[in-house]
């Protein structure tokens, strides 16, 4: 936490828009998500059209706050433009489609050189059967979206969708997952059973939780339990409040269940309800991504759920770590709730699974997200033609098992002075401004950075970074695929993938010679790391062969990590020597490997000294800029 304090992002100021503090899933992740930035050091303020709701009680008591005393999205708006004009934050960011709508017509308003961030958590499609003003968001979307400097979506289902509705570009749309998991979520957990039913355990507990909604389809959860009521013994509590609470009351007794059902209520901590039942069903006809079913995930607790768009499906990885039934089937997903009693899913592999909502990982994609929308106003540092990530080795590391790839691979690369010389290519230079972490290896690389203002103290080499990935116990939910340059190092790194216990979730694919003058070749890749679905992808070919390959073919690839890292993997399997620490310590690795490969490495040393002076001096002149493609 210390390393991202002191990034100058720390000092960013950004604004939360939300319409109140009701007590919905939405409303909950915003406070979460602002917790975790504020403890990274980011002036964060809090704004609201009104002040009212259950989840006031949750507020920090320095968490600033500003009441725009409307209690209309639209009477909000002229007020949130004078919030901008007057306030002048660094970022704005808000939430739900017509505040987000409100909240691009307020900067408009403004003429504010704030950013504005807008967050999808619903899909776009499925809430259009709620009405008239639920119709007009995506053509307002497709009026407005120039005025949004970001758009994020709470799981890659949503992003489609939204991509589909508005003509928003996918590769503009961020996934960010929801950051259900905090820090004090285990001590939240074990609190007192909060029900009898839950502490006295006579028979099967199932609960639900969510608002009482159309949404949340709670009536189908009924129909099934009068099912399974039929073979098991079992009860049922319903956690949330919301306008069907009554109906469900009333269907619950026409059905002959009301002894078996309990309305609990909204509860300020559904999560001792979800650690102590023997498993949450989610019954929803649509989700954003499904908060409670990460909560139950992270307590270990067992999950059934529809496999409804977009997010059960995505969080329980296709089915894999809980039941998915169709939507409005009360006899499957009564089914399911009686299997649920006889085969449970390992409780360790759920609560893998939820290490990637955290709010620590939301905080940190959201801090990335950003750097990138501050480029211009000295918030990220561009040097030689890179913009550069001010990131350590385990932030790195973190990401990449806590992020999920999403609209195809995010490029990881770690530039030395050979690659600010290749840079001099368009193919390169194509890959480089597409790379969404570029973190510096060289030396030199890292202290001309520093000069231009990158708070990084230390270098990030390929190595490190593939060191600590192969290590990290979350690797073991992550699917590898690693693209070797020959049959030798295919041999080794199938061996080292065996002793390290993960061999049956890694493909290994050599790369033929000349791979990027055979485009069979490359489309036969292609095909394979399909095929595979990895969640990393590992290209050891060296530049600018890597780079260049997973740039040219991102739209193919799958979502993922591309990790372009050279010699790490054989360093890691001691096919080739790394230099000793105390040569790494004093920035002379470069040397250590001239010493012992000087026919290989002079000539190319040699050019890349000769070239890094013109680099500087284009940089400095305002020539070098990193070309997309």
């Amino acid at each position: 936490m210390r390393d991202v304090a002191i990034h100058a992002e720390a000092r960013l100021r950004i604004a939360f828009y939300m319409h109140d503090l009701s007590g919905g899933g939405v409303e909950r992740m915003r406070l979460a998500l602002i917790s975790a930035l504020r403890a990274r050091g980011v002036e964060v303020r809090l704004v609201v059209a009104c002040r009212n709701g259950p989840l006031l009680a949750l507020l920090p008591k320095d968490l600033p706050l500003t009441e725009l005393g409307a209690f209309s999205t639209m009477r909000a708006i002229p007020k949130l433009a004078r919030f901008l004009r007057d306030t002048q934050p660094d970022i704005l960011v808000s939430s739900l489609d017509h505040n987000n709508i409100a909240a691009m017509i307020a900067r408009v308003m403004s003429g504010s050189a704030a950013r504005l961030v807008i967050c999808q958590h619903n899909a776009l499609s499925a809430e259009r059967a709620l009405g008239w003003k639920y119709r007009l968001v995506p053509l307002a979307y497709r009026l407005l979206r120039p005025s949004a400097n970001a758009v994020v979506a709470v799981s890659r289902g949503v992003a489609n969708d939204l991509c589909a509705l508005t003509g928003i570009r996918r590769s503009k749309i961020s996934v960010i997952y929801n950051p259900v998991i905090a820090e004090d979520f285990d001590q939240k957990s074990h609190s007192e059973p909060p029900h009898s039913w839950l502490a006295e355990k006579t028979c099967p507990v199932f609960v639900f939780v969510g608002r009482l909604s159309a949404q949340k389809d709670a009536f189908t959860l009924l129909a099934a339990m009068q099912l399974l009521l039929r073979q098991f013994k079992a009860r049922l509590i319903l956690v949330g409040d919301g306008e069907d609470e009554l109906s469900l009351r009333r269907d619950a007794i026409r059905r002959g269940i009301a002894h078996a059902v309990a309305f609990a209520g909204f509860q300020l901590n559904p999560l001792p309800w979800i650690r102590q039942a023997d498993a949450l069903v989610s019954s929803s006809r649509y989700e954003g991504l499904g908060n409670a079913i990460v909560e139950a995930l992270a307590c270990g607790t067992q999950v059934i759920a529809t496999d409804c768009p977009h997010g059960p499906s995505e969080v329980l990885l296709e089915g894999e770590l809980g039941a998915l039934v169709p939507v409005g089937d009360a006899e499957a997903m009564a089914d399911a709730m009686a299997h649920v009693l006889t085969g449970r899913v390992d409780s360790a592999k759920l609560q893998a699974r939820a290490a990637s909502f955290t709010a620590a990982a939301c905080a940190e994609a959201h801090l990335a997200l950003f750097r990138r929308i501050m480029v211009g106003r000295g918030r990220i540092v561009h040097a030689l033609g890179m913009d550069l990530s001010p990131f350590s080795v385990d932030q790195v590391v973190n990401r990449i098992i806590q992020e999920p790839g999403d609209g195809g691979p995010r490029i990881l690369v770690t530039p030395n002075l050979d690659h600010v010389r290749l840079l001099r290519r368009p193919d390169f230079a194509a890959a480089y401004a597409a790379a969404h972490l570029v973190c510096p290896d060289g030396l030199p690389v890292l202290l001309y950075a520093r000069l231009r203002g990158l708070k990084l103290r230390a270098r990030v080499t390929g190595c490190e970074v593939f060191g600590q990935l192969m290590r990290h116990p979350g690797l073991r939910m992550q699917r590898l695929f690693l693209v070797v340059e020959s049959p030798t190092t295919e041999t080794a790194a199938r061996a080292w993938a065996a002793g390290l216990g993960i061999a049956d979730r890694m493909t290994i694919a050599v790369a033929p010679p000349g791979l990027m003058s055979d485009v069979s070749a490359q489309n036969a890749l292609v095909r394979r790391v399909c095929e595979a679905r990895p969640t990393i992808l590992v290209v050891t070919l060296g530049a600018p062969v890597s780079e260049v390959f997973v740039h040219q073919h991102r739209h193919a690839l799958p979502p993922c990590w591309a990790l372009c890292l050279g010699q790490a993997l054989r360093v890691e399997l001691r096919l080739a020597q790394r230099a000793p620490l105390a040569w790494q310590r004093l920035g002379l690795e470069w040397l250590w490997r001239l010493r012992h490969e000087p026919r290989r490495l002079f000539g190319r040393y040699a050019r890349d000294i000769a070239w890094f002076p013109v680099a500087i001096w284009r940089d400095i002149s305002g020539r070098e800029t990193a070309r997309g493609g």
